[in-house]
């Protein structure tokens, strides 16, 4: 069986980084990628979605045309369009012509193969080969596969698909629909395996299918590094070198090593992807892996929180993913709804007549730490900690909201057991008979960005008892992805980039809402102030 490679870097991988990665890196990958000697390069997304000339996306074929190598060509030269994802119209396509894209790829969910094969019929009078990929192959049945084969028997586009969207798909599941696929469908159309590596399976599937002996052209689809969203794809450097090594030798893999060295190893260290134990867990359980990037952005549920979180999604709402649906789960996952009227009293009596002060584990505290300090001799206040013990600034109590660092923090509370806990009810700990318990629910806000941000649980627990003044520090904000945002390296968590600021901003808001109910006095610089 022949063999062949599509790279994707610029269109899936493209998810990452939203596509921006520049008119001049896009030029230099296309032209790298074929001199590489890959057989097919994939240039981006046609779509109708707001144009940008530095991204990869793009609202026409003449677009490309214009990015692709002005020598001659080894490659064939592609571009997707993604029925439900702001796609373009097939009427708006202009007809093939010999120094453009040769192909379109046309991705299509399960309820849209009849608007698919009407889209590809259109594309095709248009002079281009067509890829039929439809989307989450795995929850096709036999018949139905078998019946959709029959439909591209029919159409004779130039390439059928399996699309491991989930990455959920063990070599059997592969193999046993390649199989399936082979036997009963025309032999002039390629067959092509799209796979996704959130069980790190994604290139030994790609070596399971290159040794099946039959007669039909096979490709690959691979990406420089593996780039894609969750835990992103099977690496092109990788099935490149396989199948110098294992076939035949066609590629030069040292160009793919230099678009990694010049554009791709910069992205990486700003963004994030590759295998992790919740893309695991979506691919396990079948499910979309944006469910599993909500419920990682959280930061505040254990591994078994969030399998838990999965499982209880819906059969008919995993392949697709419902943002409102994982959203919902979350809270209800959080909420385990108690009557804290008495541990309310409780604090209101404690702190009664006290300053309060907390502490959040911003670097501040080490920077700003000599002043603090004064104003806890000077003032005596009440001091409340957030997710973490400070044990020159001493706290009174240790609020926690986060079951993650729950996990983390539960030895150190063990040693100072003189530091009163208080958990929000989502918290399971049999170590702290004596903490007291709040209703997590009823100190969340209405934003689910930052609904239950503990500094903010911590601050709408303290207004319900009462206190109309707060004093705040080590409340500084995310300024670094890594470093320089907590006075200890050991509380630092992956933060995503990307959706910090807006985080921030929402935070900042929520404050404001405070502020017209309490005083907030910031001893410490914070972004929230």
């Amino acid at each position: 069986m022949s063999t062949k490679i599509l790279d994707c870097t610029l269109r899936d991988g493209g998810y990452i980084n939203n596509w921006k990665f520049g008119r001049k890196t896009i030029l230099s990958i296309l032209d790298k990628l074929d001199r590489a000697g890959i057989e097919i390069i994939e240039c981006g997304f046609l779509t109708q979605m707001v144009n940008d000339p530095e991204s990869s996306l793009f609202s026409s074929a003449e677009e490309i045309k214009n990015l692709l190598p002005k020598r001659k060509r080894n490659s064939m030269y592609v571009a997707m369009i993604a029925i439900g994802e702001k796609e373009l119209l097939p009427e708006t396509l202009s007809a093939c012509s010999k120094d453009g894209i040769s192909g379109i790829r046309l991705t299509f969910h399960k309820n849209e193969i009849e608007k698919a094969i009407q889209w590809a019929s259109i594309i095709m009078e248009k002079g281009y080969e067509v890829f039929m990929q439809p989307v989450g192959t795995v929850f096709y049945t036999d018949m139905e596969l078998l019946a959709l084969v029959e439909k591209m028997n029919e159409l004779r586009p130039y390439a059928f698909y399996i699309v491991d969207t989930l990455g959920s798909m063990y070599r059997n599941e592969v193999s046993h629909r390649f199989y399936l696929i082979d036997e009963n469908m025309h032999p002039d159309i390629h067959l092509g395996f799209h796979g996704h590596n959130n069980l790190q399976l994604a290139f030994s599937n790609a070596q399971v299918l290159g040794k099946i002996q039959s007669k039909r052209t096979l490709i690959l689809d691979s990406s420089v590094y593996g780039m894609g969203r969750g835990a992103g794809n099977l690496p092109t450097e990788l099935i490149a070198q396989y199948i110098n090594r294992k076939v035949a030798s066609r590629y030069d893999v040292s160009m793919i090593m230099d678009i990694y060295d010049e554009y791709i190893a910069a992205i990486r260290k700003e963004y994030e992807w590759g295998y992790t134990l919740p893309y695991h867990i979506a691919a396990s359980n079948v499910c979309h892996p944006n469910y599993a990037s909500y419920l990682i952005n959280k930061q505040t549920l254990t591994m078994k929180g969030i399998e838990k979180i999965i499982q209880a999604i819906p059969k008919e709402a995993k392949v697709l993913y419902d943002q409102a649906l994982i959203e919902r789960l979350y809270l209800d996952f959080q909420n385990q709804k108690i009557d804290d009227s008495t541990t309310v009293k409780k604090i209101s009596s404690t702190i009664k007549g006290k300053k309060v002060l907390l502490l959040a584990p911003g670097n501040s505290l080490a920077l700003e730490q000599k002043k603090i300090k004064t104003f806890i001799e000077t003032e005596h206040p009440y001091i409340i900690s957030i997710h973490f013990i400070e044990t020159i600034l001493f706290p009174d109590a240790c609020f926690v909201s986060n079951q993650k660092r729950m996990d983390l923090l539960e030895r150190e509370l063990c040693t100072h057991r003189e530091v009163q806990v208080i958990l929000t009810s989502n918290i399971r700990s049999e170590k702290f008979a004596d903490a007291w318990i709040v209703d997590y629910d009823s100190y969340t806000n209405e934003d689910p960005w930052v609904s239950d941000n503990a500094g903010l649980m911590l601050l709408n627990l303290l207004k319900q008892c009462g206190t109309d003044e707060v004093y705040l520090a080590g409340f500084d904000g995310f300024y670094e992805k890594y470093q320089g945002n907590y006075y200890s390296n050991e509380l630092n968590l992956e933060v995503n980039r990307e959706k910090v600021h807006e985080k921030q901003k929402r935070i900042r808001g929520q404050m404001q809402k405070i502020k017209q109910e309490m005083r907030l006095i910031f001893l410490t610089a914070s972004v929230y102030e």
